[in-house]
């Protein structure tokens, strides 16, 4: 497809005197499971002024390997309600736990030293559980809910194979 076919494609039904044009264009993994590498780990300051610790996932393998998966988490006590705050606390810790990383209570400062302690485990990689969930005052923009599963350790084999004294060479 050339520039010209998907400009028509991307103008079609946009009005650059209304439309913002960084709205949607963006969509998530659908559910399942992928293997990811943890590619970024930041705070962030969005222009709203939300500020979150923010982690971006690249799915290394599959149909969807290359694309990305980005996490935002806020932990604001006045702007995020305390079910969503604990769920948020789990995930950062959980996440931590799967690629090897030991918080201590200086990492739990804010959004920015969390964001530092991860900076070592750039790289890691573990599976990615995306599943949703409804949105009751937005239907059409379900929750989504995050996992973070380690790979299994292989298990040591040792070939042990008896061979008889007849069998050797010498």
């Amino acid at each position: 497809m050339g520039l010209k076919d998907l400009a028509n494609e991307v103008l079609a039904g946009f009005d650059p005197k209304t439309d913002d044009p960084n709205a949607g264009g963006f969509e998530g993994l659908s559910d399942g499971e992928y293997d990811v590498t943890l590619e970024k780990v930041e705070h962030k300051v969005f222009s709203s002024g939300w500020e979150a610790l923010s982690f971006t996932n690249e799915v290394t393998v599959g149909e969807a390997a290359g694309r990305k998966e980005f996490i935002s988490l806020g932990f604001d006590e006045s702007a995020v309600p305390s079910f969503v705050l604990n769920k948020n606390i789990k995930l950062v810790g959980k996440l931590a736990s799967i690629v090897g990383l030991q918080l201590t209570d200086d990492d739990w400062e804010d959004e920015e030293t969390l964001a530092t302690a991860f900076q070592d485990v750039i790289g890691s990689q573990y599976i990615l559980v995306v599943s949703s969930s409804p949105n009751k005052k937005d239907p059409s923009k379900p929750y989504k809910n995050y996992d973070f599963v380690a790979y299994e350790d292989e298990p040591e084999t040792t070939d042990v194979t008896d061979i008889s004294d007849e069998d050797l060479p010498y």
